[in-house]
């Protein structure tokens, strides 16, 4: 079975049956290697209840999710500092990073 699904974005979506992907795992693998990325929308109704994605694909996502969780923190720190604190307390930015144990942009990535 196979139903079309519209994604709040307007795309449409095919969305196949679980039973039906399962026996295509195999098949689906072959397309990945050969490289074909679509991803492959499944469940046992019209909506999708999952999705298979190539490892590489789901590399890129993880590593963009955590790009997001990193600015989020980094938002929220900025937003407390900024409810919280007296100009006198403020910080350098390099200095704040330290403090909260992250990671500092790279700031040398558009040098020449």
């Amino acid at each position: 079975m196979e139903a079309s699904y519209d994604l709040p974005n307007g795309d449409r979506v095919r969305v196949i049956d679980t039973s039906t992907v399962g026996q295509a795992l195999g098949r689906i693998l072959q397309l990945f290697r050969s490289g074909e990325t679509e991803p492959v929308f499944f469940g046992d109704s019209p909506r999708p209840e999952g999705v298979v994605i190539s490892f590489e694909q789901w590399a890129e996502y993880e590593t963009l999710r955590e790009d997001a969780e990193d600015d989020r923190k980094r938002e929220q720190m900025v937003r407390e500092r900024l409810n919280s604190a007296r100009p006198e307390d403020y910080v350098p930015y390099e200095d704040m990073l330290r403090e909260w144990g992250l990671d500092e942009p790279d700031a040398g990535s558009d040098k020449r």
